[in-house]
């Protein structure tokens, strides 16, 4: 796997290239973000790119993250990736690119390594066995994108 890192303007963004092979149910992708201010207020989005061996309208995960005095917290998320239609709601032709989000307001309350972890959890009643991997998955990240006050 490969950690890519990227900033914008408006935030930053880190990514996981995930194996050709597909995404296995049990593993766990980690990003580790350090904050280095006093307090900061972010929203945070997950990011999926697939392609259209991807074979659902939908995805499940369990999501952690953890601050850094090491409380840690769980949730489990659903997200719709088609339409009705079969047409996909991500952007781009060959790599579809969704922006799920995830907190919409998350505090960065104390300086110190924030991590957040994301795996699949697709569930029994759809046609893919829990034990299997997910195919056609290319690349999962977060975004935390600062949210602006006006005082």
């Amino acid at each position: 796997m490969l950690l890519l890192v990227g900033c914008t303007s408006s935030g930053e963004l880190l990514f996981e290239e995930l194996p050709e092979n597909g995404w296995k149910q049990e593993q766990w992708v980690a990003f580790d973000y350090t904050h280095r201010l006093p307090e900061k207020e972010v929203s945070l989005n997950w990011v999926l790119r697939h392609n259209d061996d991807y074979p659902f309208s939908n995805i499940h995960f369990i999501a952690a993250w953890r601050n850094p005095k090491g409380v840690e917290k769980t949730d489990t998320i659903s997200y719709v990736l088609a339409q009705p239609d079969g047409r996909w709601l991500g952007k781009g032709l060959y790599i579809k690119e969704h922006h799920l989000p995830f907190m919409e307001r998350f505090l960065l309350d104390e300086p110190g390594t924030y991590q957040f972890r994301i795996r699949p959890a697709v569930r029994a009643t759809e046609k893919l066995v829990a034990d299997k991997t997910l195919q056609g998955i290319h690349h999962i990240g977060i975004a935390l994108n600062p949210i602006l006050h006006d005082y």
